[in-house]
């Protein structure tokens, strides 16, 4: 028996729908911390686009413009 495949259609770009998460002010954004590997990674197959993300502070923003760079090379 083979590998299975990823679903094509989920690995795609989407749109999610805006979720109303009651008693919460700003619905809109969430804030996470994830690793510059899995971060680079994420970018490199196409999964989070760059776009998509705020950097919150300086050397973050340092940090994902490297990563860009390297991605690009």
């Amino acid at each position: 028996m083979g590998m299975p495949l990823p679903n094509t259609d989920m690995l795609q770009r989407s749109h999610c729908h805006q979720v109303n998460w009651q008693g919460q002010p700003d619905s809109g954004q969430v804030s996470i911390a994830v690793s510059a590997d899995c971060l680079c990674r994420l970018l490199k197959h196409r999964q989070l686009h760059v776009e998509d993300l705020t950097c919150l502070d300086p050397a973050t923003k340092s940090k994902v413009r490297e990563m860009l760079l390297f991605l690009l090379s």
